[in-house]
């Protein structure tokens, strides 16, 4: 029983020391920017020594990776586009709409000095260092990730296009790729240029309307 317990202790020393890891490098990445944050310099800033986070992690990809699934499925609204099989149509559509406005919301509400700010803009740090950097590791995940959201908006898409809700010549596989990419690409320019609020909301409100233009109805 004793060694359980003792178990359960280290368990839990490790995990506290893993939390104050992953908000430290968020901190830093959010700050300095991915590349050129360091595992010593994370560590401390997390209150330990230089190698403490050696010790937990191998490099700081794989310190990365462990923070970038939660970014994506968080901040993308993952869960929202999980689509039901016994979704009519017009269901399936209002799943796509109510998703866009809710990135529109979150990134929109962003900016400022809350933790939730520094926990995001770290979190896109790492995704723009998987699309930009040399860092194999996390350009896979983030590939993985996006061919997955990919896939659910394609599958909406195909929902609506069977019960002709939506232009049937439309390529369903394409405008999911568009979907995904361009609301990954206005999330990084509000970051980059937060004084372009309007602009970039204007932009997520046009996004929208060319979405509404693939309605059967909108051509009527």
């Amino acid at each position: 029983m004793e060694a359980k317990a003792v178990s359960r202790t280290q368990e839990e020393r490790t995990a506290e020391a893993k939390d104050r890891l992953r908000e430290a490098a968020l901190y830093l990445f959010s700050k300095d920017g991915y590349e050129s944050t360091s595992l010593a310099a994370i560590s401390l800033r997390a209150g330990f020594s230089r190698t403490l986070a050696q010790y937990h992690y191998a490099d700081r990809s794989e310190l990365a990776l462990e923070i970038l699934e939660d970014h994506i499925l968080r901040d993308n609204h993952i869960a929202l586009i999980d689509c039901p099989d016994d979704v009519s149509a017009e269901e399936a559509w209002e799943i796509l709409k109510d998703h866009l406005e809710a990135l529109k919301q979150y990134y929109g509400t962003l900016h400022g000095k809350s933790e939730r700010d520094v926990w995001t803009t770290g979190g896109m740090a790492i995704h723009a260092a998987a699309l930009t950097s040399g860092d194999g590791k996390l350009s896979a995940r983030v590939e993985q990730l996006s061919r997955e959201q990919v896939a659910r908006i394609q599958r909406i898409l195909t929902i609506c296009q069977k019960e002709g809700f939506i232009d049937k010549d439309a390529d369903a596989r394409a405008t999911a790729v568009f979907y995904v990419h361009s609301v990954w690409g206005l999330a990084q320019a509000l970051f980059a240029s937060p004084k372009a609020k309007s602009v970039i909301t204007a932009a997520f409100e046009q996004f929208g309307l060319l979405l509404e233009s693939l309605r059967t109805d909108a051509k009527e």
